[in-house]
């Protein structure tokens, strides 16, 4: 029997109302684990054989410093590891202004070019919620008003999460003109994705009228 699989970290999504417009924060709660003891041991015996090659005679001067060069190899890859998740697991500021949908301030997606806004799993591609921005249309807010009411996720979402493996979920922005999908925030849980998912949707929409 497959091991149940294990919660999201946290997601934690606040909302700022600035002069350009409504800005959605994604903060994970649980930031990246700073290896500091194997880094600490790690340099601490890199050096030491470094100093101890300075004074050993050439035969054994030369392997403390292969050796040492090897303490150097998980240092490094530690780094990039800790790079990796950092970037990984950084907060994303999603921003409606009246030029479109901003990702961190740089990127920008227009509201003209906006279809609508789907909840993934975080495995598997079967949509769970989808949120229609493009005016052309029929969506009647169903889908928000279902959400915000605090209505619980019908069976089918569950079964569709249970059967994708996962717990989280992750928010996806769909184009107009068919190109690849946007993948805009990762490992929200259900409840969060939710409520970031209605919410900006309702402010999408507000614009592309």
């Amino acid at each position: 029997m497959p091991a149940a699989p294990s919660p999201p970290p946290p997601v934690e999504v606040t909302r700022e109302d600035s002069a350009g417009g409504a800005v959605f924060l994604a903060t994970p709660g649980i930031g990246p684990r700073i290896r500091t003891r194997y880094l600490l041991i790690a340099g601490l015996l890199a050096a030491g054989l470094i100093a101890g090659s300075g004074l050993a005679p050439d035969h054994i001067a030369r392997m403390l410093q292969w050796l040492a060069g090897l303490c150097a190899v998980p240092v490094m890859v530690l780094w990039v590891v800790m790079l990796s998740e950092t970037v990984r697991r950084r907060a994303v500021r999603l921003g409606v202004t009246k030029a479109g949908l901003t990702v961190d301030g740089a990127r920008i997606y227009r509201h003209e070019n906006i279809r609508d806004l789907t909840l993934y799993p975080m495995i598997g591609g079967r949509p769970l919620f989808v949120a229609w921005i493009d005016p052309s249309r029929d969506y009647g807010h169903k889908t928000e008003l279902e959400l915000v009411g605090g209505g619980v996720a019908p069976d089918a979402v569950k079964a569709a999460m249970k059967e994708a493996g996962t717990r989280g979920v992750r928010l996806v922005l769909h184009r107009r003109d068919g190109r690849h999908a946007i993948v805009l925030v990762r490992g929200l849980s259900l409840s969060s994705g939710e409520g970031l998912l209605a919410a900006l949707a309702a402010e999408l929409r507000a614009h592309s009228r």
